[in-house]
């Protein structure tokens, strides 16, 4: 998928330069943390802006020509929903869709993010159900 491929390639180059930035100055680890957290938070929030502005173009596209959301852009408006929803970005979940039938698989450390997610996906437009194959993982 398109954004799938971009978050990969903005977020991973960002990460390896937000390493170096820190580790280019002297002084203690807790710094370097701390510039390492708010370089990472300022990448995550680019890269979900710009799901979200993808997203979108991508129902006003739609909406304009007054067809459904394809299965492609199901999965991809549920993903982007996922890197906006706080607590959720980090959780590695997979999400198919096939004939609006949303399969989300992977796991999350607590049943209440495997509820929010299944609730984020169950009310995205054009989702006819729900097959929730996630596991609650500690």
């Amino acid at each position: 998928m398109k954004i799938d491929n971009s978050f990969k390639a903005i977020f991973a180059p960002m990460m390896i330069v937000s390493g170096l930035v820190a580790c280019d100055k002297p002084g203690p680890a807790e710094t370097a943390g701390k510039k390492i957290d708010q370089v990472t938070e300022n990448v995550t929030t680019a890269v979900s802006n710009s799901a979200d502005k993808a997203d979108k173009a991508l129902i006003e596209q739609d909406k304009a020509t007054g067809q459904a959301l394809s299965d492609t852009q199901i999965t991809a408006k549920i993903k982007g929903d996922l890197l906006n929803e706080p607590g959720l970005q980090s959780i590695k979940v997979s999400v198919d869709t096939v004939n609006g039938v949303v399969t989300l698989t992977g796991s999350a450390d607590t049943q209440a993010n495997i509820n929010k997610i299944v609730k984020l996906s169950e009310t995205t437009e054009g989702v006819k159900s729900v097959t929730n194959k996630l596991l609650v993982v500690k």
